[in-house]
C-alpha cells in the first residue's frame, strides 16, 4: 500500500512538472500543431500519467469511500438526465 501511495504522489509530482509544458497557449494553429509535436513524448506521459493516477486513487480508496464515490455519480447522473 505505501508503495502505491508514493508511486500516486510521485505520479502527481511529475504531472505538476509536466502540465507547463503541455498546456501552452499559441497566436496561430500551425505553432500548436508544430509544439505539440516537439513535445509529444511529454504529452503521452502526462496522459498516461492522468490514468495511472486515477486508477490508484481508486485502489487506495477503502470501501466505504468507494461507495460513497459511487453513490455520489449516480446522484450526478440522476441530476443530469433531469431525474431528480
Amino acid at each position: 500500500m505505501e508503495d502505491k501511495k508514493a508511486l500516486l504522489q510521485k505520479l502527481i509530482t511529475r504531472n505538476e512538472v509536466l502540465k507547463p509544458i503541455v498546456f501552452v497557449a499559441f497566436n496561430t494553429e500551425k505553432e500548436l500543431i508544430t509544439y505539440r509535436k516537439k513535445i509529444l513524448k511529454e504529452r503521452e506521459e502526462y496522459y498516461n500519467n492522468l490514468e495511472l493516477i486515477e486508477r490508484l486513487q481508486w485502489e487506495l480508496k477503502t470501501p466505504d469511500e468507494k461507495k460513497q464515490y459511487l453513490k455520489e455519480e449516480e446522484i450526478s447522473k440522476l441530476k443530469r438526465e433531469g431525474k431528480l
